[in-house]
């Protein structure tokens, strides 16, 4: 199996892919922000998922991460389990907790235990509220009573759900049906493409943020391209390599707020916080990327 630290390594683009942010000063580039749908807040279009460093514990590559997204304005950081308390201690010793949105699990049939994790977060990070606390659909959606009741007593400002199957959608859209979901995050991809149908035109019928997870389907998008060029024309969208092409392909759809990606590298990190610059494609391009991937996938 290739994986994305392989493919980079045998790639051409290797030297050059913290060519476009590393050529300027990172306290002038800060990402591009779409606004959370009826209110005041915003997210930046690249965030991070529940990285392995975080899952592992691994306190000083979570710090490089971390802090590698916050200079450059990104702030959205979304994990479960033990991985919050790490991210949660990381980013009050980086003095960033205030400016990091949190998104982290918890489970709705357990509400004791669910606002005793709460109260430790944050403690740790010394928010007054959480920012989003969110669930699998099998859980939230039994349970919602009590996610709504988390945010009515002030404990996080919004709540929401999220999966990486299309068998969850149907779930999914029945709980946005109630007009009382927050944040939706949903796998979407230019090789994943079912959110399309319908998940992502009511997320924006109904005004609910979208939050992208599986933008490189757990790596398997890079053994699709490995031992391709990115096409010339991926130019035209400014676009400089294989992750930033399927990054940009989700950016472009308009209900999608932001992109989770997940990684232990520094340099990747920077290489994913690029797609959130220049250009993006259009619907023709869109059409055209997919199209050049299938052929790749066979």
């Amino acid at each position: 199996m290739i994986n994305r630290r392989r493919f980079i390594q045998g790639s051409a683009a290797a030297a050059t892919i913290v060519s476009p942010l590393s050529a300027l000063a990172s306290d002038v580039l800060r990402l591009p922000r779409r606004p959370i749908p009826g209110t005041e807040d915003s997210l930046p279009v690249i965030g991070l998922g529940n990285s392995n460093a975080f899952r592992q514990g691994d306190v000083d590559t979570s710090k490089r991460i971390i802090r590698t997204l916050t200079d450059y304005g990104g702030s959205y950081i979304d994990c479960g389990g033990q991985s919050r308390f790490v991210v949660g201690n990381v980013v009050s010793s980086l003095d960033v907790a205030e400016d990091v949105f949190l998104g982290t699990y918890f489970t709705g049939a357990d509400d004791a235990n669910a606002r005793a994790e709460a109260a430790r977060l944050l403690e740790i990070t010394g928010k007054p509220m959480l920012d989003l606390m969110h669930n699998y659909p099998e859980d939230a959606a039994p349970n919602w009573d009590t996610f709504r009741g988390w945010k009515d007593e002030g404990l996080t400002r919004y709540i929401g759900v999220s999966r990486h199957r299309k068998e969850a959608y149907p779930t999914m859209m029945e709980m946005m049906k109630t007009g009382t979901v927050d944040v939706l995050q949903v796998n979407y991809s230019p090789l994943e493409t079912e959110a399309e149908d319908e998940i992502l035109p009511l997320a924006m019928d109904k005004g609910v943020a979208v939050t992208i997870n599986r933008p490189f389907i757990n790596g398997r998008f890079f053994q699709v391209v490995s031992g391709h060029d990115v096409p010339e024309w991926a130019a035209e969208f400014d676009c400089e390599s294989w992750a930033q092409f399927s990054l940009k392909f989700i950016l472009s759809h308009p209900a999608v707020h932001c992109v989770l990606t997940e990684t232990t590298n520094p340099r990747h990190a920077v290489d994913n916080i690029g797609a959130g610059f220049g250009r993006l494609p259009d619907e023709a391009t869109r059409q055209r990327m997919v199209a050049h991937l299938r052929g790749l996938a066979g």
